[in-house]
């Protein structure tokens, strides 16, 4: 198979997994979980920082035109 399968862990997954003594499938169930939460937190900053440059930029227009009439 060429293409890769993701399939979505969950924290049970990640508790079955230690319960069973499975290290190594809780360590990367528990990575796979932290990064997916990090991705999100990055992308919702990421979507802030762009609203608050765009509406700075956008008073820092309108205080100029402002100025100059």
């Amino acid at each position: 198979m060429s293409e890769e399968e993701t399939v979505a862990v969950t924290s049970i997954d990640a508790v079955n997994m230690a319960a069973d003594g499975d290290v190594n499938g809780f360590k990367s169930a528990i990575n796979d979980l932290l990064t997916d939460r990090v991705k999100d937190a990055v992308d919702l900053k990421r979507f802030e920082v762009q609203n608050n440059f765009m509406s700075s930029v956008s008073d820092d227009v309108e205080q100029e035109t402002e100025t100059e009439e």
